[in-house]
């Protein structure tokens, strides 16, 4: 399945189910939206419907929203699925469903909808916390059950794995993840969902939105319990085009193919050209887009972030060059 067929699935799945389709909001936030300098989750052109202070066009929204992360800028390139810019495919309800019918519709969508095998796909829930004084989503928990995903692939997760927040303050709240299980040939036997590793890959993260969380790390309840969802199109494209890591996909086979090209090397010659080519093909994506919403260089901000990404790219460009011509 190609990825316009996977965002389109995702999006009329939704639709048949009530929800309005939104376009994707600019990777620059609105002026009153300081947590963040760039759009980092598919929720956050909702942040004023989720805390009550507008009302939404409809009750049920789904979109695919462009997003920029930099926390794991240092994994691009070394990993199967670290990137910066993707697509965060997404279902939103304000205040009407809640966690019986969000993880339903992400069992159904995944296995009915795009075909997962059942038996492949596990599932992780918050295990509660002390310091925010929350005990174990059993909720959440239950739900699983009762779909039928035995309790040995319902892993239990820390806060700092389970429990989602855009920023330092603002809406939140415990989440419940979706991993397929891509077998040996990606990891160890003791390998499990929040290790890390390649063999379970996280591919949809359901937000119970429930708190807004204060700058003293006070949990107060919002207006109404929310949902938010955010599966990852980059990653579900690895999965159902049978590929090992997101650069295969066709979202980035014509950067990697245009870097072998220009660099006269293969992307799988040697490790150091596949991390090289990773970045070139992610980096040169999202600068792209960062220029398109009207970021420039410079030494601060958002600029700073694009003056480093292009930075980078440009020290895999030299790799490449000088390698091809040795």
């Amino acid at each position: 399945m190609k990825s316009d067929q996977i965002r389109e699935t995702f999006l009329s799945f939704f639709e048949e189910r009530g929800h309005r389709r939104a376009p994707s909001a600019s990777l620059i936030p609105p002026p009153d939206d300081t947590s963040t300098l760039l759009t980092v989750a598919g929720m956050q052109p909702f942040k004023a419907y989720f805390l009550g202070r507008e009302t939404p066009p409809a009750d049920r929204l789904t979109s695919s929203q462009t997003c920029f992360r930099t926390p794991d800028i240092e994994e691009v390139g070394k990993t199967l699925r670290h990137l910066t810019f993707f697509e965060m495919l997404g279902n939103f309800s304000f205040g009407g469903y809640f966690k019986d019918e969000a993880i339903r519709f992400g069992w159904e969508l995944s296995v009915d909808g795009l075909g997962l095998n059942p038996e492949e796909i596990w599932v992780t829930v918050f295990g509660g916390d002390e310091q925010l004084g929350l005990g174990p989503d059993e909720e959440a928990i239950a739900i699983w059950k009762e779909i039928g995903v035995p309790d040995e692939r319902i892993v239990r997760l820390p806060r700092s794995e389970n429990f989602w927040q855009a920023g330092p303050t603002d809406p939140c709240g415990p989440c419940s993840e979706m991993y397929l299980d891509r077998g040996l040939e990606f990891g160890g036997v003791d390998d499990r969902p929040g290790d890390d590793t390649d063999r379970f890959l996280e591919y949809w993260n359901h937000v119970f939105m429930t708190y807004d969380l204060g700058e003293d790390g006070s949990l107060t309840p919002l207006p109404s319990k929310n949902i938010d969802t955010g599966m990852g199109l980059e990653r579900m494209a690895a999965i159902l085009q049978g590929v090992p890591s997101v650069y295969q996909t066709d979202l980035f086979s014509p950067l990697i193919d245009l870097a072998e090209q220009m660099s006269g090397l293969k992307y799988d010659s040697t490790p150091e050209a596949t991390r090289a080519m990773r970045i070139i093909a992610d980096h040169s994506r999202g600068m792209s887009f960062l220029i398109a919403a009207g970021v420039v260089p410079s030494n601060e901000d958002r600029g700073y972030i694009l003056r480093r990404v292009m930075r980078r790219a440009i020290q895999p460009v030299s790799y490449t060059h000088l390698r091809a011509h040795e």
